[in-house]
């Protein structure tokens, strides 16, 4: 199964420049779990719409079966 690890917003600690760092590496997290979910979710998608297109075939043939 997928696994995404969704990480914590840093908390600000009266050191600015650390604070702008753990933002700059948070939002760079961020983005590339964003991506992950995006892939993710595509992918499943995809599988869907197979299902989708084999049961819209399934039925066809049935129809077919059914007519002649």
């Amino acid at each position: 199964m997928h696994t995404f690890t969704k990480y914590a917003m840093p908390i600000y600690n009266q050191d600015h420049a650390t604070y702008i760092l753990q933002m700059y590496e948070w939002h760079i997290k961020m983005v590339q779990y964003n991506e992950q979910l995006r892939a993710y979710h595509l992918e499943r998608a995809k599988y869907f719409q197979k299902l989708v297109e084999e049961r819209s075939k399934s039925s066809e043939l049935s129809k077919e079966v059914t007519t002649v």
